[in-house]
């Protein structure tokens, strides 16, 4: 993604490349450790980022782990920010353009398989059965991302599809998931705390220089309806309603 979509997102403005934000996703890159050590990442093994985005998780985990890292994003912007950030610091990361839905890799390809805050944005069903079609036997794989903590208003949950796109499960249910599609010893974590420290981090990285760009970028793209749509969303996170949880588990 390039630039801000037409629609009044809080999720598009995160994700805005001209913003640079390093805060990508809720909990960083401290939340990007726990996942790989839920999925058993160590030296050698190979690991597929699905809609890995700029590549910064990508690349944490190659220069960390020592994993052989594959990231594939559906964004040719994002795949080529990943390309120059991997070559800036000397890591051998493989970015590729692909789609989430339909990942070009035979079945099995991969030890590890995750999705960092993304598949609620996606068509899940779709997503997950192509992450445990490519985790090989005794693989892992497994995602982070927001969940409902409550049975929510229905407005909420029109309003975080309709202006972000977003489609969340409690944390049972993104657990469901992927146990109906095969995976063992399955772990589910709450990290809800996350949500409130996201913000936080976010505003502090803008700094006040950076919160008034925004304010007036908004206002020249949206206006005052769409700022108040960017306020809502905000509202919904600090709700009480919106949590964070990470799920991982085996393929036997």
């Amino acid at each position: 993604m390039a630039s801000m979509s037409e629609n009044p997102s809080l999720e598009n403005l995160i994700e805005d490349d001209d913003l640079s934000l390093r805060v990508m996703h809720p909990g960083g890159l401290r939340i990007t450790k726990k996942l790989a050590m839920l999925c058993r990442a160590e030296p050698g093994k190979k690991l597929l980022d699905v809609a890995c985005g700029t590549g910064m998780g990508s690349i944490y985990l190659a220069e960390n782990f020592g994993c052989e890292v594959t990231g594939i994003d559906v964004s040719h912007s994002k795949i080529k920010i990943a390309r120059k950030l991997a070559e800036d610091r000397g890591v051998d990361v493989e970015f590729m353009v692909g789609d989430a839905h339909n990942l070009p890799f035979r079945d099995e390809s991969f030890d590890i398989v995750i999705s960092e805050c993304t598949l609620c944005l996606l068509d899940r069903e779709r997503a997950i059965e192509e992450m445990i079609r490519v985790t090989g036997r005794n693989g892992y794989a497994g995602m982070h991302d927001i969940c409902w903590l409550d049975n929510p208003p229905d407005e909420f949950r029109s309003h975080l599809e309709r202006v972000e796109g977003e489609k969340p499960e409690t944390m049972e249910g993104w657990r469901e998931m992927f146990r109906s599609r095969g995976l063992v010893e399955l772990k589910a974590l709450d990290r809800s705390h996350l949500i409130k420290e996201w913000k936080k981090d976010i505003m502090r990285e803008l700094g006040v220089k950076g919160k008034m760009r925004l304010f007036f970028r908004i206002m020249r793209k949206w206006g005052i309806s769409g700022f108040r749509d960017i306020r809502k969303s905000e509202k919904i996170f600090e709700s009480g309603y919106v949590g964070y949880c990470i799920v991982a588990g085996r393929k036997p």
